[in-house]
């Protein structure tokens, strides 16, 4: 995900800066200032009397548009970039937009009018900086450059983090509950469970269960291809993995290894004893998270973060509590050590980019409003919300909550009326600790996360003897390798070279593993050696060409950031 910019983007850049210099010189007034957004987010529009929005608008003068995606997202970025129709800022997740011209380098920029910004990203700098840069054949920057600021994973102070929404196996709680919290370490132990409980509970609220779905639609296909990786023991680097092989570092992809079908075997076995829901591979995101949130899915693999704010505040706000997930390390068998929790890594090549439509001026003013919102003032008021309505001090002088303003934190209505849902997911934010030494989470305040933990947390926990869902994933995840993660490097087609080619094979491959990779669970087990065969034999030569390129990524990271971290 980098690399080199095509000449057109020096071109486009020159222009827009030379008809914006000058820029903007910092005023004491706060000038009204509108900035249009598009968002991959599917969210709902904030309503006119958003509290926090308005808070925004009066002490900033700030206002926002949202383009909230609708439909494909490569559709959606594709018609943006082919249009030349752009808002000022664009929610990046690839580098679609830096390759096709459509950013500008904000490098410059940040590093000039943005001192909280800059203090907040001090320890990572240069890896966004790297991530970013024109390079050459080799990866030697050539010319430094910055298209976009992490929204997550940068720690200020003490990592007081006690949540985890990374990739597991989830399971309700209620079916750990039933069988009396047993210990599950492998796959077949985890379907096991499952089809226990669904053949003990086959409805659930009137409905047929579910015991275990998988999410295909659009760009969260990944969760297809993904799990072999985990029951491997490998962690998340996206496509592939990292091997030692004597003093080198090599880069395997995940998908037609002893791993892969070993996976993929198994779950053509699960389907058999009907365990996994076969709209699996036909429903649209909607589709799947409405079953998720009518808390009758028992278990799936998948991300925390793509269903525990939607779907699964819909199963609390029903009161469905034990019907809310557990994330488990399960791997294929008991000999491997699983690695499914990270510690904190920036989030590179994500967060808001700065579009040529916004130009230079406007870009200084934007960044200036988001430098203002790093203090901690500011913070709090986006993470915490108004000090007398959203929480108070306690007796003791901590900030804390009342139940009923934690229930509020929980209600997807509430949440639309009150917080910037949208602004603060992408936007740079503080994590960690503020200067006080509070958790900028208010619900990893000590107290406040004991306060907010359902009966049935409390008891999961004791079960297992851990205090936290992070715990019972890995209270001590080994250090992130200097590489990691390399789902950071994916090509661009934007680009040329072996990039070029090598994400051209990326998008043939994906194309054949929704093809495939369904037939290979839904088919016959007599017939899943000859898919396997025939899916591996259009999948190689895609992979190797993809392979290569990611070699060429892992030595430039292991040469700049180092190998694995003692």
């Amino acid at each position: 995900m980098k690399k080199l910019l095509v000449v057109a983007m020096a071109s486009v850049m020159a222009l827009t800066l030379a008809g914006c210099k000058g820029g903007a010189k910092a005023s004491g007034k706060k000038q009204p200032l509108n900035i249009s957004v598009f968002t991959i987010q599917q969210r709902q529009q904030p309503p006119a009397d958003n509290k926090m929005y308005k808070w925004l608008e009066e002490k900033f003068g700030v206002t926002f548009n949202w383009d909230i995606l609708v439909g494909d997202k490569d559709q959606k970025i594709g018609v943006l970039i082919a249009s030349g129709d752009l808002p000022d800022l664009v929610e990046v997740d690839s580098e679609k937009f830096q390759g096709a011209g459509c950013l500008i380098d904000i490098k410059p920029l940040v590093e000039k009018y943005c001192p909280n910004i800059m203090k907040h990203y001090a320890s990572v700098w240069n890896q966004i900086v790297d991530q970013d840069s024109e390079k050459d054949e080799k990866g030697n920057i050539v010319k430094e450059h910055v298209y976009s600021l992490p929204n997550y994973g940068v720690i200020d102070g003490a990592d007081q983090n006690t949540f985890f929404n990374g990739n597991a196996f989830w399971i309700q709680k209620c079916v750990l509950k039933e069988f009396g919290y047993p210990t599950i370490k492998t796959v077949d132990q985890f379907f096991d469970l499952i089809e226990a409980y669904a053949k003990k509970y086959p409805t659930i609220n009137g409905a047929k269960t579910l015991p275990f779905t998988i999410i295909t639609a659009d760009w969260e296909a990944f969760n297809l291809w993904n799990p072999p990786n985990f029951l491997a023991g490998y962690p998340n680097d996206g496509n592939g993995h990292v091997e030692k092989q004597g003093d080198k570092y090599v880069y395997v992809d995940n998908f037609t290894d002893d791993n892969a079908k070993r996976w993929f075997k198994l779950a053509n076995g699960y389907f058999q004893r009907g365990l996994i829901d076969p709209e699996s591979f036909t429903d649209n995101r909607d589709q799947y998270y409405a079953k998720v949130a009518q808390g009758r899915v028992l278990g799936m693999f998948i991300q925390g973060w793509q269903f525990q704010g939607d779907a699964e505040n819909r199963i609390k706000t029903a009161g469905m509590y034990e019907r809310t997930y557990a994330p488990l390390p399960i791997t294929f068998d008991e000999s491997i050590k699983p690695h499914y929790r990270d510690q904190s890594l920036p989030n590179l090549q994500r967060g808001y980019g700065f579009t040529v439509k916004c130009g230079e001026k406007k870009a200084i003013q934007i960044l200036q409003f988001l430098d203002e919102l790093m203090t901690d003032e500011n913070q709090k008021m986006l993470q915490w919300g108004i000090e007398g309505e959203d929480w108070q001090k306690d007796a003791q002088g901590r900030p804390s909550r009342t139940d009923e303003q934690r229930k509020q934190q929980e209600d997807n209505n509430w949440i639309l009326k009150n917080k910037a849902t949208l602004l603060q997911e992408e936007a740079p934010k503080l994590e960690g600790s503020y200067s006080d030494g509070y958790a900028t989470t208010m619900n990893n305040l000590p107290w406040e996360f004991q306060l907010s933990q359902k009966p049935i947390d409390i008891e999961l926990w004791n079960a297992y003897g851990v205090a936290s869902y992070a715990a019972l994933v890995d209270a001590n995840p080994p250090k992130n390798a200097g590489w990691y993660p390399m789902w950071q490097c994916n090509p661009s087609a934007e680009n040329g070279g072996l990039e070029h080619d090598a994400a051209v094979a990326m998008t043939g491959f994906e194309t054949v593993q929704r093809k495939y990779l369904p037939m290979m669970i839904m088919g016959k087990p007599s017939d899943f050696d000859k898919t396997w065969d025939e899916y591996c034999a259009l999948l190689k030569p895609l992979t190797k060409t993809y392979n290569q390129f990611m070699q060429t990524q892992l030595d430039h990271r292991v040469e700049v950031f180092g190998g694995i971290k003692d």
